[in-house]
C-alpha cells in the first residue's frame, strides 16, 4: 500500500510532534510515523524552558503544560542533600527574589516548567492529531529510506505488521540518537567522550515526610553510598537516577541494585515499587551534516548532550520550529532552495554551544559531589569533624555555582543567528551571559518581547505571531505598514504590520522605551521572521520603504524573482 504526503517525520517524541503542530497549523500535510506502540510512559526528557513555551504558546498548547505541573511552585527549588533524611547542603531557585521572578518574566510572557517528556508528549500528539493536515501513526517501524532528487520514499511496517510505503517531498529525522534516518544517510557525528552512564528508575513511594511540606521537583544527593537526583513527577510518582562507569553496562544493573541506590539515597527503608528503568550517557555529539538534499535532522537525530542545563528537548523543539517555517515558506511561499540550507547554518552552532554549556555543567557538577570518585571526600561528607565541615562548604559553594545554570535566561534567549536569512544593518553584536539575557532587536537576535495593549487587551507582542512575518514600526511608520499591505499582495506571503505606541501601547512603560528595545526611532521598522527571529531591521526612515522592505522579504526567503 502507497501514502502520499507533503512532509514525512519519523518519530512521534516532543520533536517529531512539534514538527507536526508547526507543520500542519500552516496546511502542510504531514504522516508521522512512530515505532513505539504507545506515546512514553516514562520521561526520556525534563524540564521545558520558557523560550520553548513562547513556542508551545504560539501554537496554543502552554496553559496545557503549565497545568501539568499546578502543584510545582513557579519559582521552582532545587536542594542539595546527603540523604533525603541527612544534612541540607543548600538550595536554588529559578529566582532568589520577587525581583528576579519580575525580570524573568520581562524577557518572557512564559517561565520554565518542570513538566517531563511523559506528560506532555500526548498533549502535543492530541493537539497535532486534530488538525486535517496530520496523521499520526504508531507501531510504524520505518525499514528503508530513499531521498531521491524530487521526493523521497520510505518503507514501512505498520502496526499490523503490513508492509507500507509512502512517498513524500521532504522527509525530517526526528528519531533519536539511534536515528535510522542519520544512519541511513550515512551522516557522522563529532562530540566528545563519555563521562559516565546514567541509571533511572522511576517508583512509587511516599516522600512527602522527608520534604518539610515543601514541593521539591529537584532534590540532589550525595554520600558514600550513592550519589544521584531524585525528581518528583508527582506527589508518590518519583525518579531516581544515579551513575555507573562509561565502561559498565547498563544490563549488569539489577532491580535489587536500583532499589539499594533509592534506600541509601532516602537514608532508610522506605516501601517502593519500581516500574521502570532506563539509561542514558553523558556525552555531547552533533551531526556533522544537517540536511541531505530533500532528508534533514532534527532533536536527537541532529545532536545530544547531557541534561544538566535542560538543553537537549528544548534544543529540539526550536531545530524543528526553525526548519518548519522553511519548509512551509518552499511549499506555499515560491521561496528559493537555499532557504533550506539555512536551517543547518543556523541551528548546528546553537547545538554545538548548548552541547559544550551541559558537558561542562556536568564536569562542574564534581563540586556538589555528583560524579566524584573521591571516596575520602564522599565520606567525610556526613561525618561531623573539621574535614566533613570542610566538604560540605565545598559542596555549598558548588551549589551556588549552579545558580547560573538553572537562571539561564541569557543563554536561552541571547544566542543570534548569522545566515542568508538574516539581513545584516551593521549594528555590532550585543552579547548576552549565561543567566543575564540583554534583549535586542538587532537582525539574527530572538526579537524581544513586551508587555503591551492593543485592541483592549493586555498581551505580549509574541502573541502576534501568526506563522508568517510580523513588521514593528514606530508611531510615525505608516509607510512601513502601507509598504507590508503592498508586499503581502504582491508576494502573497503573510505579513502582518503593528505600529508600537499608536497600535501597540506600551503597558508598563514609556512610548521612548519601547522603541529602545528594538533599536528604533518613530519612523524605523523591524521584521520579524515566522521562528520569533529579527530578520531585518531599518532603525529610522528610508527613501523608499516598500523597495526596502520587498528586497529584505526577498533576501530572506531567496526569491528567484520579485514583482
Amino acid at each position: 500500500m502507497n501514502d502520499e504526503t507533503e512532509v514525512l517525520i519519523i518519530g512521534a517524541g516532543p520533536v517529531g510532534l512539534s514538527g507536526a503542530l508547526a507543520l500542519g497549523r500552516a496546511g502542510i500535510r504531514c504522516l508521522v510515523l512512530e515505532r513505539r506502540d504507545e506515546f512514553s510512559r516514562y520521561p526520556k526528557a525534563n524540564g521545558v524552558h520558557a523560550r520553548t513555551m513562547e513556542i508551545f504558546r504560539e501554537w496554543g498548547v502552554a496553559a496545557g503544560v503549565r497545568d501539568l505541573t499546578g502543584e510545582i511552585p513557579e519559582n521552582v527549588v532545587i536542594t542539595w542533600r546527603t540523604r533525603l533524611n541527612g544534612i541540607e547542603f543548600g538550595e536554588i531557585s529559578l529566582a532568589e527574589s520577587e525581583e528576579g521572578l519580575a525580570a524573568l518574566d520581562s524577557h518572557s510572557p512564559e517561565r520554565f516548567s518542570s513538566a517531563g517528556q511523559h506528560m506532555f508528549e500526548p498533549l502535543l500528539a492530541k493537539a497535532a492529531d486534530e488538525l486535517d493536515s496530520v496523521t499520526i501513526r504508531l507501531g510504524a517501524e520505518v525499514t528503508g529510506l530513499t531521498v531521491g532528487d524530487d521526493s523521497v520514499t520510505a518503507e514501512y511496517t505498520d502496526a499490523g505488521g503490513t508492509g507500507r510505503k509512502v512517498t513524500a517531498k521532504y522527509v525530517i529525522g526526528a528519531d533519536g540518537v539511534r536515528s535510522i534516518v542519520r544512519r541511513t544517510l550515512g551522516i557522522t557525528e563529532h562530540g566528545q567522550d563519555s563521562l559516565g552512564t546514567a541509571i533511572n528508575v522511576q517508583f512509587d513511594a511516599d516522600l512527602d515526610r522527608y520534604l518539610g511540606g515543601r514541593v521539591i521537583p529537584l532534590i540532589w544527593i550525595a554520600n558514600k553510598d550513592t550519589q544521584g537526583a531524585f525528581i518528583r513527577d508527582s506527589p508518590t510518582r518519583w525518579r531516581y537516577n544515579f551513575d555507573i562507569p562509561p565502561t559498565a553496562s547498563p544490563d549488569s544493573v539489577t532491580p535489587e541494585r536500583c532499589e539499594r541506590e533509592i534506600t541509601h539515597a532516602i537514608g532508610e527503608d522506605v516501601p517502593i515499587t519500581i516500574h521502570y528503568t532506563w539509561s542514558w550517557t553523558h556525552d555531547h555529539a552533533v551531526a556533522d551534516s544537517w540536511r541531505h538534499g530533500r532528508a534533514f535532522l532534527a532533536g536527537d537525530s541532529a545532536h545530544h548532550f547531557p541534561p544538566h542545563g535542560g538543553f537537549g528537548l528544548n534544543s529540539g523543539v526550536q531545530d524543528v520550529q526553525n526548519l518548519a517555517w522553511k519548509l512551509v515558506a518552499k511549499l506555499r511561499w515560491n521561496a528559493g532552495d537555499s532557504l533550506l540550507d539555512t536551517y543547518e547554518i543556523e541551528r548546528l552552532s546553537v547545538a554545538e554551544s548548548n552541547g559544550e554549556l551541559c558537558m561542562n555543567n556536568t564536569r562542574a557538577m564534581a563540586k556538589t559531589g555528583f560524579l566524584t570518585e573521591d571516596t575520602a571526600f564522599l565520606t567525610a561528607i556526613e561525618e561531623k569533624t573539621d574535614e566533613g565541615d570542610r566538604a560540605r562548604q565545598t559542596i555549598a559553594d558548588g551549589i551556588e555555582d549552579q545558580q547560573d545554570v538553572l537562571s539561564n535566561h541569557g543563554h536561552q534567549f541571547g544566542f543570534q543567528y548569522d545566515s542568508a536569512a538574516v539581513i545584516p544593518d551593521g549594528s555590532e553584536v550585543i552579547e548576552s551571559t549565561l543567566a543575564d539575557y540583554r534583549p535586542n532587536a538587532r537582525p539574527g537576535a530572538r526579537a524581544p518581547h513586551s508587555w503591551v495593549h492593543f485592541a483592549g487587551s493586555r498581551i505580549s507582542t509574541v502573541d502576534l505571531y501568526h506563522g508568517g512575518f510580523t513588521l514593528f514600526t514606530g508611531q510615525d511608520g505608516a509607510a512601513w505598514g502601507s509598504a507590508a499591505e503592498r508586499i503581502q499582495r504582491e508576494l502573497d506571503v503573510p505579513l502582518k504590520s503593528f505600529a508600537l505606541g499608536r497600535d501597540l501601547l506600551p503597558a508598563n512603560e514609556t512610548i521612548a522605551e519601547l522603541l529602545g528595545r528594538y533599536g528604533l526611532t518613530p519612523d524605523g521598522a523591524v521584521l520579524v521572521r515566522p521562528d520569533g527571529f529579527v530578520g531585518f531591521r531599518a532603525s529610522t526612515r528610508v527613501n523608499d520603504e516598500h523597495a526596502e522592505l520587498l528586497s529584505a522579504v526577498s533576501r530572506i526567503l531567496d526569491l528567484a524573482e520579485t514583482p
